[in-house]
């Protein structure tokens, strides 16, 4: 029993629980009260809950296409990271690329950012996803499975693995892009998921898995551990990839033709991809837990850094940080899934980062040319 507790491999979720408790703790009354009232409308809405919304003014200005000089020509590559909703900044960088004539050529997305980027690949204007997902509400994306959660304890959990089965998402991504395929989508998209019978990673793609629908793919890619059920896929269950690779550059890198500019996303960690500052622990009350914090992420952003290093090597890469990393610290990961209001905002802010970041760039002269990267600041907040 104590081996299994100590196991080095399990620490780390060990340090997890700890962390979340503390989280939630800290988040004080008030966030309480709004994630459960958030939870509450997703898991059990009220009849006038379930109405169709209300109709959302427009996120976005009028398209006034205004196509940048240098970018004829030149391939043009978006990555994403996760982040839950905060990753609706996806949208505005879509935006901004067609207001400046620039298509991507490929686009690499994770976790949260396939709700957005992959409408997009599909073919979907900047303006129309924008309004699709504005019009989300919880009823449209969440089906607690309420047989497996009543006989989970006379079960003893047996085939438990998420409290979501996924379908009504996956249901509602098809009403708005049908049957199509990876192999179909004008503009390659890819998303990591991650195997549980294997413990490796895959990335859903044109060139991987083509003749999977896109909606499917959308469910896939955000099938988080515990939160969704896995899907089946070729015999096996699978998940949302970005536990692994929450900055997936391999898809550009080695899958695709190499790009001359990357408009990285990053929504998820601090700007580029650094660690907490968690100097003066030692002086500070459970310092253990500030211990915790940084062991339950190492792993992963440091797999980052050195993504963002490869990217850089290979091409001018501009990195976006259009939303601050701590909306989706602690419940403001559930709260910007459950909770779409703070999407246009989101929306808008991406925009307003990729228009500033691309009227300042000029790419290089030839295909995967390295340049020097660039970071552009966040917006302020709804701006």
């Amino acid at each position: 029993m104590l081996g299994t507790v100590l196991d080095i491999f399990r620490l780390r979720q060990v340090f997890d629980m700890a962390v979340r408790a503390r989280q939630f703790v800290a988040a004080g009354a008030r966030e309480d009260a709004a994630f459960l009232l958030a939870a509450r409308r997703a898991a059990a809405p009220l009849p006038f809950e379930r109405s169709a919304p209300v109709p959302v003014r427009p996120t976005f200005p009028p398209l006034q296409r205004r196509p940048l000089a240098g970018f004829d020509g030149r391939r043009v590559a978006v990555v994403a990271t996760g982040g839950s909703g905060a990753l609706a900044s996806v949208v505005g960088v879509a935006r901004a690329m067609e207001e400046s004539g620039i298509t991507p050529a490929v686009i690499s997305l994770c976790s949260g950012s396939a709700l957005f980027g992959f409408p997009v690949a599909a073919g979907l204007s900047a303006d129309t996803v924008a309004d699709f997902v504005s019009r989300l509400s919880p009823v449209d994306y969440v089906d607690i499975d309420w047989r497996t959660l009543a006989t989970l304890l006379p079960r003893l959990a047996r085939g438990f693995g998420g409290l979501l089965h996924g379908d009504r998402l996956e249901a509602t991504y098809r009403r708005l892009l049908g049957d199509i395929t990876l192999a179909e989508m004008p503009i390659p998209a890819y998303a990591p998921i991650w195997n549980i019978e294997t413990n490796r990673t895959e990335y859903l793609g044109p060139t991987t898995y083509p003749d999977m629908p896109v909606a499917r793919a959308v469910r896939m890619a955000v099938a988080l551990p515990l939160f969704f059920d896995p899907v089946l896929l070729d015999g096996g269950y699978w998940c949302d990839g970005g536990i692994v690779d929450i900055f997936p550059v391999h898809p550009v890198l080695d899958l695709e033709k190499p790009c001359d500019l990357v408009l990285a996303v990053n929504g998820f960690y601090p700007p580029g991809f650094q660690g907490e500052d968690q100097r003066g622990w030692r002086e500070r009350p459970l310092s253990i837990l500030d211990i915790a914090a940084q062991i339950r992420t190492a792993q992963q952003a440091q797999l980052a850094r050195e993504n963002l290093a490869r990217l850089e090597g290979a091409s001018e890469v501009v990195l976006l940080e259009p939303v601050d990393y701590g909306v989706v610290a602690g419940l403001g990961f559930y709260m910007e899934f459950l909770d779409t209001s703070d999407w246009p905002a989101f929306m808008r802010n991406g925009r307003q980062s990729a228009l500033r970041a691309l009227r300042a760039t000029r790419p290089g002269p030839a295909t995967g040319a390295t340049a020097r990267p660039r970071s552009t600041p966040s917006p302020a907040p709804g701006a």
